[in-house]
């Protein structure tokens, strides 16, 4: 890794960090915004990605961010960023009804669908900022630094989860917090991401594209937030959520956890070469 790049994951790395912290103080002099959409939370949304594709067009390796789609050979990843969540999901389902602790609140079918499609293309608008972030600048500045994958999976997963501080302790309004206090929001969303970084990482580096990340991004955000945490369509018994949670369960977590470290196995077998895409 050379100078040029070692500065610029230095200032990437602090700008992320300190967003959150500017786009509250935006939010103290502009008090008159509405709750969870100010003005502050868009520039902590904004300020990483601007600031890598700065620092990208000045070192003069942007074609590394993954901006190309790469659909034609790689359709079957894209189609695993589809499935993943929709897959944990049923999952937590089945063993929940299974032992009892499932309940299932009144919905509209037709509703409920164009409700998910129209978070799933609103997410991935907002997960364009994060993904190309996080898995276009961030990721293939620690590969330049040489660092094994499981370095780099707690490196990006940590960094990742450090920029959502701000987002738990200020951005979110309360109602989002009447059975977790906000510091163990943090602990846990960092913990989390962690733990999903080798899966969004390696379908990244298999499809040298970042667009499987966004699509998996959003389809969490419009499958199982959605139904278990927006809507509560499904509700699962708390002493069964802790474990089958299909965001933040132990169980539902490791298998997150064993997909993402299938494809790092596969991208090794087949000897997949990473790089701009």
């Amino acid at each position: 890794m050379n100078k040029r790049d070692k500065i610029a994951l230095a200032i990437f790395v602090f700008v992320t960090l300190t967003a959150g912290i500017f786009g509250y103080m935006l939010d103290q002099v502009l008090t008159d915004q509405p709750e969870g959409n100010s003005l502050g939370m868009g520039l902590w949304l904004v300020l990483p990605l601007l600031t890598g594709i700065v620092l990208r067009i000045i070192n003069k390796d942007l074609k590394e961010i993954g901006a190309r789609t790469n659909l034609r050979n790689n359709i079957k990843w894209y189609g695993v960023a589809v499935l993943v969540y929709p897959f944990i999901m049923l999952i937590s389902i089945i063993i929940a009804k299974a032992g009892g602790g499932l309940t299932i609140g009144k919905f509209e079918s037709g509703a409920l669908f164009a409700l998910m499609l129209t978070t799933f293309f609103g997410s991935c608008i907002k997960n364009i900022f994060e993904e190309f972030a996080w898995r276009g600048c961030l990721v293939p500045y620690l590969e330049k630094t040489k660092m094994n994958d499981w370095l780099l999976y707690f490196t990006s997963g940590l960094v990742w989860g450090m920029w959502h501080i701000t987002y738990y302790m200020f951005f979110l309004p309360d109602e989002y917090f009447t059975e977790t206090s906000r510091p163990m929001m943090v602990v846990i969303g960092i913990v989390l991401m962690i733990f999903w970084s080798p899966l969004f990482v390696e379908l990244r580096r298999l499809t040298n594209s970042v667009w499987p990340c966004v699509i998996l991004h959003a389809m969490e955000d419009a499958v199982p937030t959605l139904l278990f945490v927006t809507t509560d369509v499904f509700r699962i018994k708390k002493s069964l959520s802790v474990m089958i949670d299909p965001i933040s369960g132990f169980v539902t977590t490791a298998i997150l956890l064993l997909i993402g470290l299938s494809l790092r196995k596969y991208r090794i077998k087949k000897n997949y070469v990473t790089g701009a895409g």
